[in-house]
């Protein structure tokens, strides 16, 4: 495993009609959508964690805690800015700052436990077998 604390990355997406609140359900106006955020803040963890961790693992989120701040509207662009701040053994917490044109737009904390990719497939089946 080749992570350390202080990693960071930072992702860019432009706010258009597959990231709203209204495409989403998540509510009903063509702002960016707090799920949208979600995802971002998850696939910049997976980023920064591509090529870090030991052949045969990966990792699954397990706790997101978003503070959605401010309405951006379509056409803006969306930072994020995520970064390792804890690694506890198979537990990687994450803080996350996304921002936008006009300043802060969100903030979030995100937790990832690193597994053994086979390992954690067959439980998951083994869950619904009878």
């Amino acid at each position: 495993m080749n992570l350390s604390v202080g990693d960071r990355i930072t992702l860019t997406e432009e706010v258009d009609q597959q990231h709203t609140a209204d495409t989403w359900g998540s509510g009903s106006l063509p702002v960016y959508a707090t799920p949208a955020m979600g995802l971002l803040v998850e696939k910049a963890a997976v980023a920064l964690l591509d090529g870090k961790l030991d052949e045969g693992m990966t990792t699954v989120g397990t706790a997101l805690n978003i503070q959605h701040l401010s309405a951006t509207p379509l056409g803006q662009t969306i930072t994020c800015e995520c970064c390792l701040v804890e690694i506890d053994r198979k537990r990687l917490a994450f803080q996350v700052e996304i921002t936008d044109a006009s300043g802060r737009a969100g903030y979030c904390t995100h937790e990832r436990f690193i597994v053994d990719s086979k390992k954690f497939l067959s439980k998951a089946k083994a869950r619904f077998e009878a």
